[in-house]
């Protein structure tokens, strides 16, 4: 497999990358993961339980070893594993602390079964079912990492309190998981296929655009967005196609991703198009450079999501240009020694 040189962040995909493919005939689990290996987009591999695991979250044993040999025999490492906490699984009701702890707990032990190091949990894992899965976590030697997707921030309420809770703790088995999502410089190109096969008229796409691209956090421009795109004439539904841009693609500086560290397990490389071998809408050299400066050794799943919009490129083939895109960019900073 190719991978970067050692001491640098390791390469890898998540399987969601493969969702339009996912549905070509044929293309079961294992036919998936001999391509990721035969087009050697590994090592690591990352997949969403209930998107890739029949019968998740109780695997029998001859599932388990058929999910553990597809992957040994493949060559690649297992890297990650998305769970869900479903807070609204009961109708009319949330879940309560006791129920959302056996939720996570037995996707963790499947988890832990099929060697995944690690887990990704959501921010509605807040620091109560946070501290209480730390000691499983250590039983089970898999770590817990909430994803910071857009529109959260470093700065947001319920990251801050995780924060604290992690910086207090000072424990390897809690963590984040950073989303690239988090991060973005501008709109995919890719939006516009979307919105164009929905019958969205281009003004509306441009006035959101532009609204996105002024200061201030996503969320807080829903009212002026609802405001003009009323005026122009956008219906309900319009509106609430049009607010994904605001809740799928942050804001956040690029910089502020040092404000993770030193507790960042895992990364997720969220991107829309890699052309030319660069990305127009997330800042990658700066992420690298931070990554770097931070020595984080851990692995980047490539997490394509330009599929939620367009079928018009390969996931194949784009993880495979951000690979290139990345190895480079993390191969070309200047080494950085952290201190302990």
């Amino acid at each position: 497999m190719t991978d970067t040189a050692p001491g640098l962040p390791r390469l890898g995909i998540t399987l969601f990358s493969l969702t339009l493919e996912q549905r070509a005939p044929g293309n079961d689990l294992a036919a998936l993961i001999r391509q990721v290996a035969d087009r050697d987009l590994g090592p690591g591999v990352e997949m969403v339980a209930f998107q890739s695991l029949r019968g998740w979250p109780r695997l029998d044993d001859e599932a388990v070893r058929e999910v553990r040999g597809l992957i040994a025999d493949s060559g690649l490492t297992p890297a990650c594993l998305a769970v869900n906490l479903d807070l609204a699984l009961h109708p009319g009701r949330l879940l309560t602390d006791d129920e959302a702890y056996d939720y996570v707990a037995v996707q963790m032990r499947s988890a832990a079964a099929l060697g995944f190091p690690a887990v990704r949990v959501g921010a509605e894992c807040g620091p109560a079912i946070m501290t209480r899965l730390l000691p499983l976590a250590e039983e089970l030697g898999v770590k817990i990492g909430v994803e910071i997707h857009a529109p959260l921030t470093i700065d947001a309420p319920p990251v801050a309190e995780l924060k604290e809770l992690f910086t207090r703790l000072d424990t390897e088995w809690l963590g984040f998981i950073p989303d690239f999502s988090a991060s973005m410089r501008a709109v995919p190109a890719a939006v516009d296929d979307a919105h164009r096969k929905a019958g969205i008229p281009p003004e509306l796409t441009a006035l959101t655009r532009r609204l996105w691209a002024e200061p201030g956090p996503t969320m807080a421009k829903f009212p002026e967005l609802e405001r003009r795109a009323t005026e122009l004439g956008a219906s309900p539904a319009e509106i609430g196609n049009l607010k994904m841009i605001f809740t799928m693609h942050g804001r956040m500086d690029p910089e502020r991703w040092a404000d993770f560290f030193p507790h960042v397990i895992h990364v997720h490389g969220k991107f829309y198009g890699v052309f030319d071998g660069e990305d127009p809408s997330i800042d990658f050299p700066a992420i690298a450079r931070v990554l770097r400066e931070q020595g984080y050794t851990g692995f980047i799943s490539s997490e394509y999501e330009a599929h939620a919009y367009t079928d018009r490129y390969s996931a194949f083939d784009q993880v495979r240009a951000q690979h290139d895109m990345l190895k480079r960019l993390l191969e070309d900073q200047p080494a950085t020694v952290v201190s302990p």
